[in-house]
């Protein structure tokens, strides 16, 4: 069975690209332009590794990734940023995201998250 990635990020080109080249590599991959929605679906299914944006509307990456912990304390968050002194990374690092990944992202840094 392939591995489940879920990518939550307020850009259309973004998810797109992440979703094509993942799933290239045969990795199952959901997306979710729409952070609430991106969040419910990590809470309520399984996920080898949950990519989420930092700044989006209505929730940011930092209070996903609170959000998520608080549930799935064994969940796999990385921040994708272009930003990555911004305030938030920090609080996302906190909450238990595993690393940044800064935009424009190398799918490589990634692929080592998956393995």
């Amino acid at each position: 069975m392939s591995k489940r990635v879920l990518v939550i990020d307020d850009e259309e080109m973004v998810l797109n690209t992440i979703k094509l080249i993942l799933g290239d590599m045969g990795y199952n991959v959901t997306t979710h332009q729409d952070p609430l929605k991106g969040m419910n679906e990590a809470i309520h299914n399984s996920f080898d590794l949950i990519i989420t944006d930092l700044r989006m509307p209505k929730k940011n990456g930092a209070e996903i990734t609170e959000e998520i912990m608080r549930v799935k304390p064994d969940a796999r968050i990385l921040i994708l940023t272009a930003h990555p002194t911004d305030p938030f990374a920090k609080k996302a690092l906190e909450a238990g995201a595993l690393s940044l990944v800064k935009k424009p992202f190398e799918i490589g840094k990634i692929l080592d998250f998956l393995k």
